[in-house]
Protein backbone atom coordinates (compact mmCIF):
# COMPACT_ATOMS: atom_id res chain seq x y z
CA UNK A 1 0.00 0.00 0.00
CA UNK A 2 1.74 2.92 -1.20
CA UNK A 3 1.37 5.99 1.16
CA UNK A 4 -1.18 8.99 0.31
CA UNK A 5 -0.69 12.90 2.08
CA UNK A 6 -4.07 12.78 3.47
CA UNK A 7 -3.62 9.09 5.62
CA UNK A 8 -0.32 10.14 6.51
CA UNK A 9 -2.30 12.60 8.37
CA UNK A 10 -4.10 10.45 10.12
CA UNK A 11 -1.68 7.85 11.21
CA UNK A 12 0.02 11.11 13.04
CA UNK A 13 -2.35 10.74 16.22
CA UNK A 14 -1.84 7.11 16.68
CA UNK A 15 -0.99 6.66 20.60
CA UNK A 16 2.85 6.04 21.23
CA UNK A 17 3.21 7.65 25.00
CA UNK A 18 1.35 4.95 27.20
CA UNK A 19 3.58 2.19 28.57
CA UNK A 20 2.48 -1.31 29.91
CA UNK A 21 0.89 -2.44 32.03
CA UNK A 22 -1.82 0.33 31.91
CA UNK A 23 0.54 2.77 32.89
CA UNK A 24 0.39 1.63 36.46
CA UNK A 25 1.93 -1.90 36.77
CA UNK A 26 4.11 -3.65 37.69
CA UNK A 27 5.77 -1.10 40.56
CA UNK A 28 8.20 -3.51 42.77
CA UNK A 29 11.83 -5.10 41.78
CA UNK A 30 11.51 -7.61 39.35
CA UNK A 31 8.01 -7.53 38.34
CA UNK A 32 6.93 -7.81 34.98
CA UNK A 33 3.90 -8.40 32.91
CA UNK A 34 1.75 -8.17 29.47
CA UNK A 35 -0.98 -7.13 28.00
CA UNK A 36 -3.00 -7.13 24.56
CA UNK A 37 -4.68 -4.50 23.37
CA UNK A 38 -7.38 -3.66 20.19
CA UNK A 39 -7.41 0.12 18.84
CA UNK A 40 -9.49 0.61 16.17
CA UNK A 41 -10.57 4.05 14.49
CA UNK A 42 -11.14 5.65 10.41
CA UNK A 43 -13.22 7.73 8.94
CA UNK A 44 -14.64 8.13 5.54
CA UNK A 45 -14.94 11.71 5.78
CA UNK A 46 -12.61 14.74 5.67
CA UNK A 47 -11.61 17.32 8.84
CA UNK A 48 -14.08 19.42 7.17
CA UNK A 49 -17.08 16.90 6.93
CA UNK A 50 -16.80 16.55 2.91
CA UNK A 51 -16.82 13.42 1.25
CA UNK A 52 -14.00 13.16 -1.33
CA UNK A 53 -14.79 9.61 -2.03
CA UNK A 54 -12.37 8.32 0.31
CA UNK A 55 -11.86 6.58 3.47
CA UNK A 56 -9.58 5.07 5.49
CA UNK A 57 -10.18 2.65 8.95
CA UNK A 58 -7.18 0.81 10.80
CA UNK A 59 -7.72 -2.19 13.42
CA UNK A 60 -4.88 -3.30 15.45
CA UNK A 61 -3.78 -6.08 18.07
CA UNK A 62 -0.58 -4.73 19.98
CA UNK A 63 0.92 -7.15 21.94
CA UNK A 64 3.07 -5.27 24.88
CA UNK A 65 4.76 -6.58 27.89
CA UNK A 66 7.41 -4.88 30.52
CA UNK A 67 9.93 -5.99 33.27
CA UNK A 68 11.28 -4.58 36.49
CA UNK A 69 14.24 -5.17 37.10
CA UNK A 70 14.37 -2.40 39.74
CA UNK A 71 11.03 -0.24 40.77
CA UNK A 72 11.74 3.19 39.11
CA UNK A 73 13.55 0.96 36.18
CA UNK A 74 12.07 -0.75 33.42
CA UNK A 75 12.18 -2.04 29.96
CA UNK A 76 8.83 -2.33 27.40
CA UNK A 77 8.11 -2.83 24.56
CA UNK A 78 5.16 -2.88 22.16
CA UNK A 79 4.65 -5.12 18.83
CA UNK A 80 1.45 -4.36 16.69
CA UNK A 81 -0.19 -6.13 13.97
CA UNK A 82 -2.13 -3.97 11.30
CA UNK A 83 -5.13 -4.69 9.57
CA UNK A 84 -5.82 -1.64 7.06
CA UNK A 85 -8.76 -1.36 4.50
CA UNK A 86 -8.45 1.91 2.51
CA UNK A 87 -10.52 2.99 -0.66
CA UNK A 88 -9.76 5.93 -3.00
CA UNK A 89 -13.03 6.16 -5.26
CA UNK A 90 -13.84 2.72 -6.85
CA UNK A 91 -10.47 0.94 -5.66
CA UNK A 92 -10.34 -0.60 -2.40
CA UNK A 93 -6.72 -2.21 -0.86
CA UNK A 94 -6.65 -3.35 1.99
CA UNK A 95 -3.50 -4.93 4.05
CA UNK A 96 -2.59 -7.08 6.96
CA UNK A 97 1.02 -6.62 8.54
CA UNK A 98 3.22 -6.72 11.63
CA UNK A 99 4.21 -2.80 12.33
CA UNK A 100 7.16 -0.89 13.82
CA UNK A 101 8.53 -2.69 17.41
CA UNK A 102 8.81 0.21 19.96
CA UNK A 103 11.35 -0.52 22.82
CA UNK A 104 11.79 1.81 25.89
CA UNK A 105 12.97 2.66 29.03
CA UNK A 106 11.13 3.89 31.36
CA UNK A 107 13.11 5.68 34.64
CA UNK A 108 10.99 6.63 37.16
CA UNK A 109 11.24 8.64 40.86
CA UNK A 110 8.59 7.48 43.19
CA UNK A 111 7.28 9.33 46.23
CA UNK A 112 5.26 7.73 49.07
CA UNK A 113 3.11 9.94 50.86
CA UNK A 114 0.76 9.14 53.78
CA UNK A 115 -2.26 9.98 51.84
CA UNK A 116 -1.03 9.55 47.92
CA UNK A 117 2.20 8.09 45.69
CA UNK A 118 3.64 10.13 42.57
CA UNK A 119 6.18 9.49 40.12
CA UNK A 120 8.24 11.97 37.65
CA UNK A 121 9.46 9.91 34.76
CA UNK A 122 11.47 10.05 31.63
CA UNK A 123 11.41 8.17 29.40
CA UNK A 124 13.75 7.39 25.96
CA UNK A 125 12.30 5.09 23.18
CA UNK A 126 12.82 4.19 20.23
CA UNK A 127 11.16 2.70 16.52
CA UNK A 128 12.43 -0.01 14.84
CA UNK A 129 11.04 -1.17 11.31
CA UNK A 130 10.54 -4.90 10.80
CA UNK A 131 9.38 -4.47 7.30
CA UNK A 132 11.39 -3.29 4.72
CA UNK A 133 8.18 -1.77 2.35
CA UNK A 134 6.88 1.34 4.19
CA UNK A 135 2.99 1.38 4.72
CA UNK A 136 0.67 4.60 6.41
CA UNK A 137 0.85 2.49 9.55
CA UNK A 138 4.74 1.45 9.63
CA UNK A 139 8.20 1.28 8.13
CA UNK A 140 9.63 4.46 10.14
CA UNK A 141 12.38 4.34 12.19
CA UNK A 142 12.81 6.86 15.20
CA UNK A 143 13.70 7.66 18.25
CA UNK A 144 11.39 9.59 21.48
CA UNK A 145 11.44 11.50 24.77
CA UNK A 146 8.86 11.07 27.08
CA UNK A 147 8.21 13.12 30.55
CA UNK A 148 5.69 12.43 32.92
CA UNK A 149 3.91 12.78 35.77
CA UNK A 150 1.11 11.01 37.73
CA UNK A 151 -0.22 10.81 41.20
CA UNK A 152 -2.73 8.27 42.90
CA UNK A 153 -4.56 8.25 46.02
CA UNK A 154 -7.20 6.47 47.50
CA UNK A 155 -10.00 8.21 45.34
CA UNK A 156 -8.30 10.76 42.96
CA UNK A 157 -5.76 10.08 39.59
CA UNK A 158 -4.02 11.75 37.48
CA UNK A 159 -1.42 11.07 34.56
CA UNK A 160 0.56 14.15 32.67
CA UNK A 161 2.68 12.99 29.54
CA UNK A 162 4.10 15.25 27.24
CA UNK A 163 6.38 13.42 24.73
CA UNK A 164 7.83 13.92 20.97
CA UNK A 165 9.00 11.65 18.18
CA UNK A 166 11.48 12.36 15.33
CA UNK A 167 11.28 10.00 12.17
CA UNK A 168 14.07 9.25 9.17
CA UNK A 169 11.35 9.60 6.31
CA UNK A 170 8.28 11.58 8.28
CA UNK A 171 7.23 14.89 9.82
CA UNK A 172 7.92 15.33 13.84
CA UNK A 173 5.55 14.57 16.25
CA UNK A 174 4.71 16.43 19.34
CA UNK A 175 1.78 14.98 21.85
CA UNK A 176 0.16 15.25 25.20
CA UNK A 177 -1.83 12.65 27.24
CA UNK A 178 -3.70 13.64 29.95
CA UNK A 179 -5.58 11.14 32.36
CA UNK A 180 -7.79 12.62 34.99
CA UNK A 181 -10.01 10.56 37.10
CA UNK A 182 -11.63 9.06 40.11
CA UNK A 183 -10.96 5.93 42.24
CA UNK A 184 -14.48 4.96 43.51
CA UNK A 185 -14.06 1.91 44.59
CA UNK A 186 -11.12 -0.49 45.96
CA UNK A 187 -11.38 -3.45 48.41
CA UNK A 188 -8.09 -4.44 49.81
CA UNK A 189 -9.14 -8.06 50.53
CA UNK A 190 -9.78 -8.98 46.92
CA UNK A 191 -7.55 -6.69 45.76
CA UNK A 192 -10.30 -5.40 43.21
CA UNK A 193 -11.11 -1.91 42.12
CA UNK A 194 -12.03 0.30 39.50
CA UNK A 195 -10.89 3.88 37.91
CA UNK A 196 -13.46 6.15 36.36
CA UNK A 197 -11.37 8.47 33.89
CA UNK A 198 -11.03 11.46 30.98
CA UNK A 199 -8.53 11.37 28.49
CA UNK A 200 -7.27 13.89 26.31
CA UNK A 201 -4.86 13.28 23.64
CA UNK A 202 -3.48 16.08 21.64
CA UNK A 203 -1.00 15.38 18.49
CA UNK A 204 0.51 18.34 16.81
CA UNK A 205 2.55 17.95 13.42
CA UNK A 206 3.80 20.76 10.53
CA UNK A 207 0.76 20.33 9.00
CA UNK A 208 -2.21 19.05 11.35
CA UNK A 209 -3.33 19.87 15.13
CA UNK A 210 -5.31 16.81 16.66
CA UNK A 211 -7.11 17.24 20.13
CA UNK A 212 -9.37 14.18 21.26
CA UNK A 213 -11.26 13.42 24.29
CA UNK A 214 -13.14 10.58 25.77
CA UNK A 215 -14.18 8.03 28.59
CA UNK A 216 -11.79 5.77 30.17
CA UNK A 217 -12.67 3.04 32.52
CA UNK A 218 -10.25 0.59 34.13
CA UNK A 219 -10.79 -1.86 36.23
CA UNK A 220 -8.65 -4.76 38.26
CA UNK A 221 -8.92 -7.46 40.21
CA UNK A 222 -5.59 -9.43 41.52
CA UNK A 223 -3.06 -9.51 38.87
CA UNK A 224 -5.52 -8.74 36.10
CA UNK A 225 -6.54 -5.34 35.17
CA UNK A 226 -8.69 -4.68 31.81
CA UNK A 227 -9.31 -1.24 30.12
CA UNK A 228 -11.74 0.58 27.58
CA UNK A 229 -11.20 3.86 26.07
CA UNK A 230 -13.68 5.89 23.79
CA UNK A 231 -12.47 9.09 22.15
CA UNK A 232 -13.71 11.71 19.61
CA UNK A 233 -12.01 13.98 18.11
CA UNK A 234 -12.93 17.95 19.27
CA UNK A 235 -10.13 19.59 16.83
CA UNK A 236 -8.92 18.54 13.66
CA UNK A 237 -6.46 20.99 11.71
CA UNK A 238 -4.60 20.28 8.59
CA UNK A 239 -5.02 19.93 5.00
CA UNK A 240 -8.29 20.03 3.36
CA UNK A 241 -8.11 16.00 1.90
CA UNK A 242 -6.71 15.18 5.36
CA UNK A 243 -9.49 12.48 7.01
CA UNK A 244 -10.57 12.62 9.94
CA UNK A 245 -9.74 10.65 12.63
CA UNK A 246 -13.22 9.23 13.62
CA UNK A 247 -14.04 7.26 16.20
CA UNK A 248 -11.26 5.98 18.49
CA UNK A 249 -11.57 3.05 20.36
CA UNK A 250 -9.13 1.16 22.69
CA UNK A 251 -10.00 -2.02 24.80
CA UNK A 252 -6.81 -3.91 26.47
CA UNK A 253 -6.59 -6.52 29.36
CA UNK A 254 -3.25 -6.90 31.38
CA UNK A 255 -1.62 -9.21 33.80
CA UNK A 256 1.25 -8.21 36.15
CA UNK A 257 3.58 -10.46 38.40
Amino acid sequence: MKNNPFILGLIGALVFAHQPVMDMAPRWNGGYGFQVRYERFGSDRTIHEQNILSSYFQQTYWLEGVYTWHRAKRITFKLPYHMIERQDADLVAKAKSFGDLILAVPLKKYTNYKRRTQNFGFTPQIRIPLNEEKTSASGYLGGGISLSYSSESFSFYQLYDVFGWIYNEKDPLLGLDINLGIHPYHDNTSNTGLFAMWDITGRWQETSTRILTGPVFMTYRQNIMVRLDVKLPMVENGKKTQLSKGLFMNVGIGFVF
